[in-house]
Order: structure tokens, then sequence, then C-alpha cells
């Protein structure tokens, strides 16, 4: 939500798998990356987001380097839920200096328009 393009980018590893109920997509760079984020920064603002919030339900070690964990998203606009609250599963490992999302996925069931932003197929960004 701080626009910071680039500390978003710190938290991922690339590739990252990305899967919602609409699809699946590899993000093999940083440009796919930021196509995403522009997507989903897009669709935001189309819906008045001004604030997320994530609470994590659950996580575990896989390994000593693979965390896997589940958390539940609310997008808000003032104080009003713009949309159903939603999970994400990730999967995050150690890369030996910090930890980094390699894969995501999406439960959104009731905004195509989220979905097809996240897998990049939002045509409101040129």
């Amino acid at each position: 939500m701080s626009d910071d393009f680039e500390l978003l980018r710190s938290c991922f590893q690339l590739p990252y798998e990305l899967e919602t109920f609409e699809g699946r997509r590899i993000i093999r760079d940083t440009a796919d990356l930021k196509d995403v984020y522009s997507a989903v920064r897009a669709h935001y603002a189309r819906n008045g987001v001004s604030q997320m919030y994530r609470h994590c339900v659950e996580a575990r070690f896989r390994d000593q380097t693979t965390v896997v964990a589940t958390h539940e998203t609310r997008l808000v606009s003032g104080n009003v839920i713009t949309q159903a609250p939603f999970a994400v599963y990730s999967e995050l490992r150690f890369t030996g200096e910090k930890w980094v999302i390699v894969s995501s996925s999406y439960a959104i069931g009731d905004r195509d328009d989220h979905n097809q932003a996240l897998l990049g197929r939002d045509s409101a960004v040129s």
C-alpha cells in the first residue's frame, strides 16, 4: 500500500509462482512482477482500497529453510470492507540471508477482476 515497488520486490524470489481460481502464472523476472504489481494497484485504486489488513491463520516449518503459511486478507476503503476477505497460502524460503516468498495461491472466489489483475490480465492497465 506504500507504493514502494522495490520494497515489495525484495520480498519475492524469482521465478515466483502465483495461482488463483482463474489460473496460474510464473513471474519470471522483475518486469513480470512489476506488471502484476501495477495491475493489482490499479484494481485497488478502482475499488477505493485505502488499507490492507492481513492476519496469519496458520504457519509451520516444512523443513529448516521452508515455511508454509496461510493468511487472510481484508481490503478496506475508509471503514468499509471492499470485498469478501480471502485466504492466501504461501511458501516462504530462507535464502541464507532473508526469508522470501516463492509461491502463493490466492482463494478469491467472488472477484474475477481481482483474480485477473493478479494474473496480469487487467485490461484497464496501460
